[in-house]
């Protein structure tokens, strides 16, 4: 006796059978073979190299390096910056600065030492999470001839 095997679970069945004995599949059905799978898979690939992509873009503009002169001679602030993916300066004149900051309890760190231009951007000069940066914030503040202000940002619990 002739028999055909079971696309669905794998069984071997006769010939002339209509359904499987074991899962009932029908053989007289018209089946279309699953591409879901198929899909699926591409659906994942394409969200893995999306991640992908994300994460290299993100470690290659990530700043890898700053540095902050302040630099008597040229009578400017030198921002170096340092990437994968290229090295910018930033130069800030001395007149074009208002006032220097010491700001405890700043955006990045525990102490902070920023020059405020007139625009109104503000440059962090130096900043540390381990020791006050009061007599820096004063030399600075000498050098450039600018005023020295002295801010303490308070967190309070609830607001």
């Amino acid at each position: 006796m002739a028999t055909k095997s079971c696309p669905s679970c794998g069984e071997e069945v006769p010939a002339v059978a209509a359904r499987c004995k074991s899962c009932f599949f029908d053989f007289n059905e018209e089946h279309e073979p699953e591409k879901s799978g198929l899909i699926g898979l591409l659906v994942l690939f394409a969200a893995m190299a999306m991640v992908g992509m994300s994460v290299f873009w993100y470690l290659h503009t990530q700043v890898a390096a700053e540095r902050v002169v302040v630099e008597e001679q040229t009578q400017s602030i030198i921002i170096t910056r340092k990437s994968a993916a290229k090295t910018e300066a930033t130069r800030i004149p001395f007149n074009e600065v208002t006032r220097i900051e010491y700001v405890i309890g700043g955006d990045t760190a525990k102490f902070e030492i920023i020059a405020v231009s007139i625009s109104g951007e503000r440059y962090v000069i130096q900043a540390s999470d381990d020791s006050p940066l009061d007599t820096r914030a004063e030399h600075v503040s000498r050098t450039m001839d600018k005023p020295l202000e002295k801010v303490t940002n308070v967190t309070t619990f609830g607001d």
